[in-house]
């Protein structure tokens, strides 16, 4: 059954412990869900499916880059095609999680109080957002993010992660063709904004483009032309 739902959580305060066997004040992490989010397809999906999906986009690691911290809306468009096209039985949509202090209905609050980002690995530490594809089973909202993590893992396992100690992110689901969420000239999300600028979907459009041109070089650096075109032809089959 191919059930439907909308995603309409309040606000929750989460009390992670990360080193300190006690819990500090500053250590607190909250996170706030649109109402804006859409509606995404639950789907007949166990542990075991979650974790073949997992596997089979990690054995395509030779054309996708999933170290790159700066690279995530291309690689999320390019996996949830792939999870569309190899597992047509499953609905995937993309979790976007960013800092409270990067919506353009916050900025005025932000003004006034210290500007915590998102943490990434590596060199990405102030992440201003990150996004990756998301499963709605029965039970759980599964991530689907080989870039901070090993395998599947529940939405909160997910941003708990990313979340700074302190920090409050801003999280909207979306269905899996958005490659962007829409901006204002000075780079805030507008979290108001219900519709989003559509794509066309299709796989030849300026967001696949993009998103094969910026996972290739990525991966492999700058190359010669033709080698380029073999990368590009090889994940263009990937996906197509």
């Amino acid at each position: 059954m191919n059930r439907k739902f909308k995603i309409f959580l309040p606000l929750i305060i989460l009390s992670v412990v990360l080193t300190q066997p006690v819990l500090q004040a500053g250590d607190r992490k909250t996170v706030i869900f649109s109402a804006l989010s859409d509606t995404i397809g639950v789907s007949s999906l166990t542990p075991q499916s979650a974790d073949s999906i997992f596997s089979f986009i990690k054995q395509n690691s030779d054309i996708i880059d999933f170290d790159d911290c700066n690279i995530c809306k291309s690689r999320a468009h390019i996996i949830a095609r792939i999870i569309e096209k190899y597992f047509p039985h499953i609905s995937a949509g993309k979790v976007w999680l960013i800092a409270d202090s990067k919506r353009s209905s916050t900025k005025e609050i932000y003004r006034y109080k210290p500007v915590i980002m998102l943490q990434g690995k590596g060199s990405c530490d102030s992440w201003i957002y990150h996004v990756a594809p998301v499963l709605i089973s029965g039970t759980d909202t599964i991530v689907i993010d080989p870039a901070t993590q090993s395998k599947p893992v529940s939405l909160s396992t997910w941003y708990e992660g990313i979340i700074r100690p302190g920090g409050t992110g801003f999280i909207v689901i979306k269905n899996s063709q958005w490659y962007i969420y829409p901006e204002d000239r000075d780079g805030y999300f507008l979290d108001e904004l219900h519709p989003w600028i559509e794509n066309s979907g299709d796989l030849y459009d300026a967001a696949y483009l993009r998103s094969i041109d910026e996972t290739l070089r990525a991966k492999h650096g700058f190359f010669e032309p033709w080698k380029f075109k073999f990368y590009t032809q090889k994940l263009f089959e990937l996906v197509k």
